[in-house]
């Protein structure tokens, strides 16, 4: 038994119907010569099941404390079948882009089921030009973005002939549970949290002093930090259907962006975001007066620690929407970001995700969901309008089951009051994002990726002074049907 942080577990404690709180990729593959799609998903089930010792989540289940007076347990599944987490669905022909994304967007809005460890790939075939995708799902309680790239280049191979490894004997080990257990542990975290508490009014201590030191100097501020975002109809409460697209970008084109402008590949990406933005609300006369505020998170992750866990906060960006000219906005976002930063790193030493106390649990639940059922993301002031996150990926060609990784499309999560998340993943030289919705605030989610790639284009044009135009992305069809194959 290990117990789960609180930070892991709120996303438990959050999660609904409507707010399904798993993250995914979608990933493209490759399949070695003669290779068949139903060999390849027997393959991946193989592969992977000798494989479950190497990353805690692949074997472990939630246990939650009666009464949930306290956070939960990770417990090994002995009744593990990886059939259940290892599946094959079939595109309708003729198997295009737009199929996978409306494919992916349903996958995305069903709930995990918590009675098993809580992750799965969906392995869909399919496709018209022959490849093979995964949908890649974990349960955010498992890790946070850093984490679960550290878990793909622990599960994947750099080359195709993978290595020979063989799971231990007598995997998953016994996890016996007893109520007496449940409680000694449950005792000890409330007790080690009191302990603490002295390091947690140091470190509050210090981080109000820097940040009253902040709000002293004139030429400092907060930036957006504390400022009410504008509404727009992807503030609202959201329903649990899903709206997805995806997209990508050349590594090498957004870091010249940023040199020549002197700003980070992020900034360019915050500014291909919310030129995106900008086009997507103007066309129906939605566009605030006052700029859009995008939250991005901010790992807190020590260099090297591969943990599988959330080490995260939250800071927020102005996205300087207001802005016509593509280049001020641009360096007007690197300016509110790099004061966020350092907003941030000043209340980072007063910051602990990790609380526990009594009957905490059973509280946050029930505010979550007397929350949602009376809407109050309808009417509640919000911090930001949209999520925005940025995470760096795997540098090296990586291989599963012998199969080549082409892609790697994040797909994220969506809230109550931010109906939108937009997540850029990394892979070798390429720049994967995707677009992940609640269907009733933004229904057409390619339409905003289209909106992003021109932006990009623009930026390119004005900035690098290349004038060559992308190509363009067909408008999403109607759903098709799609099967599920044992």
């Amino acid at each position: 038994m290990q117990k789960i942080g609180a930070l892991d577990a709120n996303f438990f404690y959050n999660e609904t119907q409507r707010t399904p709180a798993h993250v995914a990729s979608v990933q493209l593959f490759e399949l070695p010569e003669a290779m068949a799609a139903a060999d390849f998903h027997l393959a991946v089930r193989e592969y992977l099941g000798r494989r479950l010792h190497l990353v805690p989540y692949l074997a472990r289940k939630p246990l939650f404390v009666p009464g949930n007076w306290d956070h939960p347990f990770w417990v090994y599944d002995r009744n593990f079948d990886i059939s259940r987490h290892v599946i094959r669905m079939t595109l309708a022909q003729p198997g295009n882009q737009d199929q996978l994304e409306t494919l992916v967007a349903s996958l995305h809005a069903e709930v995990m089921k918590r009675d098993r460890p809580m992750w799965r790939i969906v392995v869909i075939d399919g496709l018209e030009d022959g490849k093979v995708a995964f949908y890649n799902q974990v349960h955010h309680a498992c890790l946070d973005g850093l984490a679960a790239q550290a878990a793909t280049m622990i599960l994947f191979e750099e080359s195709p002939g993978h290595r020979d490894i063989n799971l231990p004997e007598n995997f998953p080990p016994a996890d016996p549970i007893y109520l007496q257990d449940v409680v000694r542990q449950s005792l000890a975290n409330f007790f080690n949290f009191q302990i603490n508490s002295a390091n947690r009014l140091l470190g509050s201590l210090e981080a109000t002093t820097r940040l009253g030191q902040r709000g002293l100097d004139p030429s400092r501020g907060f930036g957006a930090a504390g400022r009410l975002a504008p509404k727009t109809r992807l503030n609202r409460s959201i329903e649990q259907a899903r709206s997805y697209a995806m997209g990508d970008f050349p590594v090498v084109d957004l870091k010249n962006i940023g040199k020549i402008m002197g700003c980070t590949l992020n900034d360019v990406f915050l500014a291909i975001c919310a030129g995106g933005l900008r086009r997507y609300l103007s066309r129906t006369d939605e566009l605030p007066t006052q700029p859009l505020l995008a939250g991005c998170p901010v790992s807190l992750r020590a260099p090297g620690d591969t943990s599988t866990n959330n080490q995260v906060t939250m800071m927020s960006v102005s996205l300087e929407t207001q802005l016509e000219d593509p280049r001020l906005r641009l360096l007007a976002i690197r300016d509110s970001a790099n004061t966020a930063k350092a907003v941030t790193a000043d209340a980072a030493a007063g910051y602990d995700p990790q609380v526990s106390l009594p009957g905490l649990p059973a509280l946050m639940i029930n505010g979550s969901r007397l929350a949602e059922s009376m809407k109050l993301a309808q009417n509640m002031p919000l911090p930001f309008n949209l999520v925005i996150s940025n995470v760096p990926g795997p540098r090296t060609n990586l291989h599963c089951a012998g199969a080549r990784m082409l892609t790697h499309y994040p797909v994220s999560i969506p809230a109550h009051g931010v109906g939108l998340n937009i997540t850029l993943s990394s892979y070798v030289d390429q720049l994967f994002f995707g677009i992940t919705a609640c269907a009733a605030a933004l229904p057409d989610a390619a339409a905003l990726r289209n909106d992003l790639l021109d932006e990009y284009a623009q930026l390119k044009r004005l900035i690098l002074g290349d004038v060559r135009p992308l190509p363009v992305k067909k408008a999403p069809s109607e759903a098709v049907e799609h099967r599920e194959v044992a």
